[in-house]
């Protein structure tokens, strides 16, 4: 399953969210500068692939992610953070970005995210999806 997010009255994509089932994974990659009702949609289409898959374990790649999205942190804490949770999600691993705003943004994210479903940040791509094998091993144990 595939699902490719365009922006606004354009062609250009800022999320493509693939449900990998061999690797027992949802992997969401997002794209360019994100507003916050782009990050709230993208998000939105995550929670029904969620939903949709029963999936636990949630990919995000923000290394093509440009600027701050921290304002969408509090949406995060308070409404769709929640519904994740009660959807099935456990584990999201982050790949993050360079621009520093970004990062600033994940951090708070994390921060928010504390208690509801466990949040890691890595560098690149291998070490996290080892993290998320990782978990799955350990839920089936």
């Amino acid at each position: 399953m595939k699902k490719e997010l365009n922006r606004p009255n354009s062609k250009d994509l800022y999320a493509k969210i693939t449900y990998e089932k061999e690797n027992n994974l949802i992997y969401l990659d997002w794209n360019g500068y994100l507003s916050v009702d782009l990050v709230k949609s993208g998000s939105e289409e995550l929670l029904a692939v969620i939903k949709e898959t029963q999936c636990q374990n949630v990919l995000v790649d923000n290394r093509k992610v440009s600027g701050p999205w921290q304002a969408a942190n509090e949406w995060y804490q308070t409404d769709w953070n929640p519904r994740a949770a009660k959807a099935g999600l456990a584990n999201m691993a982050v790949i993050m970005s360079d621009n520093i705003f970004t990062q600033l943004s994940l951090q708070g994210f994390a921060k928010v995210s504390k208690g509801v479903f466990t949040v890691n940040v890595f560098n690149a791509d291998v070490p996290a999806r080892k993290w998320l094998k990782e978990q799955s091993t350990a839920v089936v144990k």
